[in-house]
């Protein structure tokens, strides 16, 4: 009687502890982090529609969640918060940057994600005048948006930003109001803007161009690097079956997309 409870307890306890491991097997290592996700109000790359965020990198975003089965939350800040943020924690990810040696310190980048077009600009009923005081337009009052590239480039080709603005919409009326002479902002973002803010686009003239940068995602540093792998892979799926075309196509159908975001073969 005595052998068959011990054998009894040994086959129970057996049971138990494969049951044990069974389950351990059934779970996942490590649960990936939970993302904090930053997109600006800059239509259409990205903008709150009745408080609900969408835009050419955020419906990028959300099909690249689709395929991995992330339901990270995407909130529209004010870019140079959300720079800050990203600059201070792990697992932070901003929708829309061009890098550059000052961000590569604290973020690394998928994509590219769309291009865009640094432009100077000018209201058309001033560029004569604009011309004739300064052809070079360098010693120009310029402006640009808070946080963003177009005050960096400008300023590092020798341009007179002056005014930095919160968002691309207050910079196109106070151009329009004359508070500084030219706006440096990007092509795709400034129409988007003009639209909103009830101006004419033909109201404005491109007087130069700075140049065409490539966007990213952006992660900040201390994410784990597999998040990124899956991100990276799930955007050149969606090369490669044309998800990622049509999501730009339907936001920005007149620019083409970056050469590196091509179909991938």
């Amino acid at each position: 009687m005595m052998r068959l409870e011990k054998v009894n307890l040994a086959m129970k306890t057996g049971f138990s502890g494969l049951l044990f491991w069974l389950c351990c097997l059934a779970l996942p290592c490590s649960a990936a982090p939970a993302l904090k996700i930053y997109a600006m109000e800059a239509r259409p790359v990205s903008l709150s529609e009745a408080g609900v965020p969408t835009g050419l990198v955020v419906e990028l975003a959300r099909e690249v969640q689709r395929r991995i089965g992330s339901h990270d939350e995407i909130e529209i800040l004010p870019w140079a918060r959300a720079n800050l943020l990203a600059a201070a924690e792990p697992n932070v990810l901003l929708l829309s940057i061009i890098p550059t040696p000052e961000r590569d310190r604290f973020l690394r980048y998928v994509g590219p994600v769309f291009q865009l077009h640094l432009s100077c600009y000018a209201l058309r009923s001033r560029v004569a005048e604009l011309r004739a005081r300064d052809p070079s337009l360098r010693s120009l009052r310029g402006g640009a948006r808070r946080g963003s590239i177009f005050i960096k480039l400008a300023r590092d080709a020798g341009y007179n930003v002056v005014d930095e603005i919160n968002n691309s919409d207050l910079a196109v009326r106070m151009l329009a109001a004359g508070r500084y002479d030219v706006l440096f902002d990007g092509d795709e973002i400034v129409t988007g803007a003009m639209q909103r803010t009830g101006l004419d686009r033909e109201q404005l003239e491109n007087m130069l161009t700075l140049g065409v940068k490539n966007v990213y995602f952006a992660f900040s540093k201390g994410t784990p690097d597999s998040v990124l792998l899956e991100w990276e892979a799930a955007l050149r799926g969606m090369r490669r079956d044309g998800a990622f075309q049509r999501i730009h196509r339907q936001w920005l159908p007149n620019y083409a997309l970056p050469p590196e975001a091509a179909p991938a073969k």
